[in-house]
């Protein structure tokens, strides 16, 4: 004769399907790199305001982060690709004899 034992119920586990890991999307921040002085700053700014004030405002590339510098270039309409890299190479070249690169 088989013994009976008395039925004890466990608690179920209930795990679930799937599982996923907390991420975050990484931030894309502007950073300014260039290694000038606050006074140095002040200077271009004052020179920034100056220039704007007798209209002869500009784009002040020595002044932009590489962040605003890419932004700048990707909005920049180029109709002849050689040409305009001709053109960068020569200002390129400029720069370098100067020793401003």
């Amino acid at each position: 004769m088989p013994l009976l034992r008395p039925s004890i119920r466990l608690p179920s586990l209930r795990l679930p399907l799937r599982t996923r890991a907390f991420t975050t999307t990484p931030t894309r921040l502007i950073k300014e790199d260039a290694d000038r002085t606050p006074e140095q700053l002040e200077q271009a700014k004052q020179d920034q305001l100056k220039e704007q004030k007798e209209g002869k405002g500009r784009w002040r590339e020595d002044l932009a982060s590489h962040g605003e510098s890419n932004i700048a270039a990707d909005k920049e309409g180029v109709k002849d690709h050689d040409e305009h890299m001709k053109e960068l190479q020569q200002e390129g070249k400029k720069k370098g004899e100067k020793g401003e690169l």
